[in-house]
């Protein structure tokens, strides 16, 4: 019997082994008037809660149509904010937000920059993941 305990603790290590872990990695937003026709869907309406990806994540498109969890974590220093996050928003990435213009690494819709800051501020510390 000890040999058959063995092998179910060993197979349970080896699939936790697998299982991918989603942290989050930092960086910052804004938000943007999604256009049209989109970098990724076109003229298709993607929704509310969409967001632009800054060139490190473009990747040539590939990354079009991911969702990602975004949560505010804090704002830039001097903004006189104490903390005005509200939580965590989950967009879809239907543009891109290209350099040089592109100072952030998400621009949210303000629907969804909204859903998780105080709407009066421009810019915002977020944690995101896939």
């Amino acid at each position: 019997m000890e040999g058959m305990e063995t092998r179910v603790l060993m197979a349970v290590c080896i699939l936790l082994g697998l299982v991918s872990v989603g942290v989050a990695t930092p960086g910052t937003a804004t938000f943007y008037k999604p256009h049209q026709p989109s970098d990724c869907h076109g003229v298709k309406e993607p929704g509310p809660m969409v967001a632009a990806a800054s060139d490190s994540l473009w990747s040539n498109g590939a990354i079009c149509g991911k969702k990602f969890n975004v949560t505010c974590i804090g704002v830039p220093p001097g903004t006189g904010e104490k903390f005005p996050c509200k939580g965590s928003v989950i967009v879809t990435i239907v543009d891109r937000c290209a350099s040089p213009r592109c100072e952030t690494t998400l621009e949210l819709s303000r629907p969804a920059f909204n859903k998780i800051v105080n709407p009066k501020l421009v810019q915002i510390i977020i944690d995101y993941k896939m």
